[in-house]
């Protein structure tokens, strides 16, 4: 997929325009059923681009006029074993999904370092040690003996255990092994990856390794980044004066050094990542990312 090509997310957005009653929002029933037309009737699909005006979008690849200077040499200040190749997707797909301002695109790439370590398009581990098995998955596995035995099944064993029967995810299959973390930020579950496929027209429903893709990880993690409306949530991010800092002050004025005490950076993460896990990582990245790009 190119920038070139009309994706289905260039029709959906176009239908969201045309909205009457709310033109933000598609229910998933209207979703599903033009999604579904789409792929049974070629010919619908391109009266539809003619009849609601879809054009591709092709953004340059350039800094001029943004707010940051995402280049290889700043953001590896922030972390050093930054993949180069995703310097070009995020320059170029960025805007397309509402990454434009520096809160939006610095707060996107602390999320994706933190998930990906650095946006190589990678799969979720399952090589757990016992302890850290326990520690991740407590309402799962309970004891140090239970991660043993689970662990020596396999890691296809482990994520199946952990993830069958959930979000989607089939009992009794693999479902959970396939629809594990995939992509820069770790799109997990067998529902999930079919909501990004009607969203994007990628397969990743019917295909999950194709979130391995460079580019196709690039376009899952923004295209989750922009229906779970973390561009806004990303505004919300509150520093002090000198631009990068996180504020952690309480509603008294008290400085914490907890960073959970700023809502911007906490919802943005909660929102990616479901919970806190690697918190603190994130903020730190994010502030390095405020700081240099």
């Amino acid at each position: 997929m190119t920038s070139l090509t009309v994706t289905d997310t260039d029709i959906f957005d176009k239908l969201r325009e045309h909205g009457a009653a709310n033109p933000t929002q598609l229910t998933q029933l209207q979703v599903d059923i033009t999604n579904k037309a789409m792929k049974n009737d070629a010919a619908f699909r391109e009266t539809l681009i003619k009849r609601l005006g879809v054009t591709a979008q092709n953004f340059p690849v350039t800094t001029v006029g943004r707010e940051y200077n995402l280049t290889l040499e700043n953001v590896k200040k922030v972390y050093p074993s930054f993949n180069p190749e995703a310097i070009e997707i995020l320059l170029r797909l960025g805007p397309k999904h509402g990454i434009i301002t520096k809160k939006q695109m610095c707060a996107f790439i602390a999320n994706c370092i933190a998930e990906s370590r650095g946006l190589y398009a990678i799969r979720e581990s399952f090589n757990y040690r016992p302890d850290r098995l326990v520690a991740v998955f407590p309402t799962r596995v309970k004891t140090i003996k239970a991660a043993k035995d689970l662990i020596a099944k396999g890691q296809v064993a482990v994520a199946n255990y952990l993830y069958g029967g959930r979000y989607g995810n089939r009992p009794n299959t693999n479902d959970g092994w396939d629809y594990r973390g995939g992509g820069w930020t770790q799109n997990t579950f067998r529902d999930n990856f079919f909501i990004l496929e009607n969203m994007t027209g990628i397969k990743f429903g019917e295909n999950p390794r194709l979130i391995e893709q460079m580019e196709n990880a690039a376009i899952a993690a923004m295209e989750f980044w922009r229906i779970n409306g973390c561009n806004e949530k990303a505004e919300k991010i509150n520093t002090y004066a000198n631009g990068y800092t996180l504020n952690t002050l309480t509603s008294k004025g008290v400085e914490t050094k907890n960073y959970e005490m700023n809502y911007g950076a906490r919802i943005i993460r909660e929102t990616v990542n479901g919970g806190l896990n690697g918190y603190d990582d994130f903020c730190k990245y994010l502030e390095d990312c405020l700081r240099y790009l």
